[in-house]
Formats: C-alpha cells, structure tokens, sequence
C-alpha cells in the first residue's frame, strides 16, 4: 500500500479561462439587468407620460432607493466574504481530493474516510442526475451521508473551471479504486465522464463523438418540428 501511495502522481487542475470569463460575464450582465429592473421599473412607472413626481412617490423614492443601495452594499461584503472561501486550485493525489481555497485553506476528501452506501441500489461512489435547477454531480459517503465529490464549481461570481476535469476525476476513481478496494464506484460515473473503468483513461475521442451525435440528433428534431408546424400552421420557425 505504501508503494502505490509513493508512486501515485498528483494531479491538479488546470484552469479553462474562457469558460470562466464567460461566466464572469453572463453573472455581471445578470446583475446590471436585476439593478435595471429595480432602478428602472419604479422611475417608469412614476415618470409615464412626463408627469411630475407625487408626494407619494417622492416618499416611496426617500424610503425605496436607500434600501436598495443598502441591499446592494450588503451583497457586495457578503460578496467579499465568501471570495476568501472560493477554489483557486483543485488537486488530486495519493490521499483524495483537495480544494485550494483564496485564503490558504484546503479542503479534502480523503480516501481513507470514504464508507460503504448504505442506501439500496446506490453505489458508494456513484453520481446524481442534474435538473434544470442544480447541476448533477458525484458523491460519496462520509459518516454515513452523501459528501459531493466536486471537481468544478460553478457558482457565478465564484467559479472554478478546470480543463481536465475528467483527468481529475479518473485519476480521483483511479485512487479510490486503489487504495480503498472495499468501495464500490457506480459504472454510471465512469459512463457519464468517458473514463475506461480498467485503465482509468478519460476518452476523449468517445465524449466528442457523443457530442456530436447529440448536437445531429438536435438539429434534426429541431428540423422536424419546423416542418411540422410548416405543413400545418403554414409558417416555419427556422426558414
């Protein structure tokens, strides 16, 4: 055990900038159409048609916008508060996942505190499907509860978004597998990141071809329903 563990690599991540700086910017365009929406709607409403301000609504405006600029100074120091907290470093190595956190903190999820499901039909690493309203992601167990297995996080003004995510990830099973041979990793997680289950290979070639094949099967769905309202409406969406 102690030879593997010297001759397990570390792996850390790499940083995708573009897809950061993409998200940076739909969280910032975001904001600026919320604050549009509070400064904007109210001013709408009181100055329709060129009339002049009430003493109603000069009240309303002397109570309204210092709470709003008070609501906006608070999310900015909350906003400053949790930036310490946020992953600028995520690593792999011969003892579990490790979070590098603004300040010099590192979260971890080590191997050697990972436990057996005790939930029929789940696996003791396994994953959760995402929603429209949270994303999937994959778990284990840790004093007996589900403890995420994070390998990004996407939390708007927050995020961390590594370029060999699935490397993390093979190379976290490939450890787990390893060193903790009593658990049992769902071969739905090894399906859903292209990593073969025997060399712990991220398959890139597989997940492009899976892609491509999604993106083919939504255009020709797209293409279908454009021609069924064609032929039936007289009108088409696309052409």
């Amino acid at each position: 055990m102690i030879h593997y563990k010297e001759n397990f690599p570390r792996i850390s991540s790499e940083r995708n900038n573009t897809a950061t700086v993409v998200i940076y910017l739909l969280f910032g365009l975001l904001c600026l159409a919320m604050l549009s929406l509070f400064v904007g709607v109210p001013l709408s409403i009181q100055l329709e048609h060129n009339s002049s301000l009430s003493n109603r609504e000069m009240i309303f405006d002397l109570i309204y916008f210092p709470l709003l600029l008070w609501g906006i100074w608070g999310l900015y120091k909350n906003y400053e508060r949790q930036k310490h907290k946020k992953v600028i470093l995520i690593a792999v190595d011969q003892d579990g996942l490790h979070h590098h956190q603004f300040n010099g903190t590192v979260q971890s999820i080590l191997y050697k505190d990972l436990e057996r499901s005790k939930e029929a039909y789940v696996s003791d690493i396994d994953r959760k499907i995402g929603t429209k309203y949270s994303p999937g992601y994959i778990f284990g167990f840790k004093d007996g509860v589900k403890v995420p297995l994070h390998f990004s996080t996407a939390e708007n003004g927050l995020s961390y978004i590594p370029k060999n995510k699935n490397q993390l990830i093979a190379h976290f099973l490939q450890g787990a597998a390893l060193f903790c041979p009593h658990i049992k990793i769902s071969p739905a997680v090894y399906a859903e990141n292209f990593i073969n289950p025997k060399t712990f290979e991220f398959d890139k070639r597989a997940q492009r071809k899976t892609y491509f094949v999604a993106l083919i099967l939504i255009i020709i769905i797209l293409v279908a329903i454009d021609l069924f309202i064609k032929y039936t409406k007289g009108f088409s969406l696309l052409f």
